[in-house]
């Protein structure tokens, strides 16, 4: 489900590696050999939106030693200050960077500049400060790699309608730098009461809006030298990991898949799901408030609803942790009747988990988050929704398996009750609420998409034939061993 309303968000850091990668390969210079005039490294403060998921400390911890190894032969009042959210503050939005800003204001002001970036971003330290120390942090500059919509875009609220493609927003994985001037001066006026942030739907735009605001801010400064995808020499940050490799996928045995539908898209849409993706598993069921031995669909009694399908959704979760055939089953994908995914690729990212954990995976997005500190993240359905067994189990056992109504959002009620239980969701970049055409090429040129949604207005059939494709290059991780891990809500629009 995608909501109406958008909520500007901020851009972090995104450490990754890169094994058998000749983009990673290279030495960043340790950056006591390169000290531009007039700027320090330590004046510079270092932001990454992390997780505190087992798997992704683990990458936050091989983002440290990436850059603690550059910065080893510095005197220690002149090394940088590195911050991970999940560590350093108890903000539930903090990986919309938006509610960070007043902290920024408050704790950072002797500083030139706050570099932010996702947990698998590499960076060239020295190349950085290169390219920092061209301009002035008293004035107010927005750095970043400039992405732009294709077309309008419900995932952005179809802003810049007319010309989509006008309006630039950065991608995280390259990293943002904003100066002083620029964080004193957005974080002073957040939270802006002129700025609807109910959703968080895609954060790098959102932040882009604000920044912006409405013609009175800046545009973003596109720096050739913040790169992903498009690694050469001249680059200080890069994104060098398309999609995770920790070890074999898991097997298939080992991830059940639920599909909910409803009687006048039997024919529709389960064909298409039953001759693409739904063909890649012998573990998958259907569920509709019908019951069509054709397909065959399984009725749990619960009436289909126009929208929000909770009471379905929590019917399936019920019924599988009680079903005797899935008890060694470590995973549980629920998917839309229109969702399109690769179930492959899906394996292969299980792998970096750990099932005895409660995991609830899929693309995060926020309610009320952004502003205040009592909202929560969810993961939105059309992309998919996985859950591993524990995740299921705690749901259940505490007896937060139920809906205020059957037509309740389904995605926003699991999480609110898994913040309830206190457990964090958790992010992947590869799962997609939209279809292709509503991201940006170069976003996805950067990563390995397992999942999109909606077929409205695309061919689910090319969609499919597309994620199938395997990409150029699949085995981008570095440091594979240390990845390994044996292991009441305001309606809202569907896509």
């Amino acid at each position: 489900m995608i909501p109406v309303k958008l909520i500007p968000w901020i851009f972090l850091i995104s450490i990754v590696a890169a094994a058998d990668d000749p983009v990673d390969e290279k030495e960043p210079e340790k950056f006591a050999k390169v000290k531009p005039k007039g700027l320090s490294l330590k004046d510079v403060r270092f932001v990454v939106i992390s997780q505190p998921n087992s798997y992704h400390k683990k990458r936050a911890a091989e983002f440290k030693k990436h850059f603690e190894d550059q910065i080893i032969h510095l005197p220690e009042d002149e090394k940088p200050e590195l911050y991970f959210t999940h560590e350093h503050w108890d903000l539930i939005g903090a990986f919309t960077v938006l509610p960070l800003l007043p902290v920024f204001v408050k704790d950072f002001q002797d500083s030139s500049w706050v570099f932010i970036c996702e947990e698998e971003t590499r960076l060239d330290l020295s190349k950085l400060m290169e390219v920092l120390v061209k301009y002035e942090p008293n004035k107010e500059y927005f750095l970043g790699k400039a992405l732009r919509d294709r077309e309008a875009t419900i995932i952005h609220h179809f802003a810049h309608a007319n010309n989509p493609h006008s309006f630039a927003f950065p991608d995280f994985g390259a990293g943002i730098a904003l100066s002083r001037a620029l964080f004193m001066s957005v974080g002073q006026r957040w939270p802006d009461d002129s700025v609807r942030s109910d959703f968080t739907i895609d954060p790098k735009h959102e932040l882009a809006m604000v920044i912006k605001n409405g013609g009175k801010g800046v545009d973003l400064t596109e720096v050739p030298e913040l790169c992903t995808f498009d690694y050469n020499e001249k680059c200080a940050s890069w994104y060098p990991m398309k999609f995770p490799d920790c070890g074999p996928e898991i097997s298939e045995d080992n991830l059940a898949v639920g599909v909910k539908t409803c009687e006048k898209f039997h024919e529709e849409r389960v064909s298409i799901v039953k001759e693409t993706w739904g063909k890649d598993t012998k573990n998958i069921e259907y569920f509709s408030e019908k019951e069509d031995p054709s397909i065959p669909t399984i009725s749990l009694g619960i009436p289909n609803t126009e929208r929000g399908h909770c009471g379905k959704t929590m019917a399936m979760l019920r019924r599988w942790l009680k079903e005797k055939k899935f008890e060694k089953v470590s995973w549980f994908l629920i998917a839309d009747d229109d969702t399109i995914i690769n179930l492959k690729r899906l394996r292969k990212l299980l792998a970096c988990y750990d099932p005895k954990e409660p995991v609830h995976l899929g693309e995060v997005y926020g309610y009320s988050v952004a502003k205040k500190n009592w909202g929560y993240t969810y993961i939105t359905g059309g992309g998919g929704m996985v859950f591993s067994r524990e995740a299921i189990n705690q749901l259940v056992t505490n007896g937060e398996a139920d809906c205020h109504a059957d037509d309740s959002p389904d995605d926003m009620t699991l999480g609110m009750r898994y913040k309830r239980l206190d457990i964090s969701l958790v992010h992947s970049p590869y799962f997609h609420q939209a279809r292709p055409m509503d991201y940006s090429a170069d976003f996805l040129a950067a990563r390995t998409p397992l999942s999109f949604h909606k077929h409205w207005m695309c061919d689910p059939r090319a969609v499919y034939a597309e994620l199938m494709k395997e990409p150029e290059n699949t085995d981008t991780q570095s440091d594979k061993d240390s990845s390994s891990t044996d292991g009441t809500a305001e309606e809202h629009e569907e896509l």
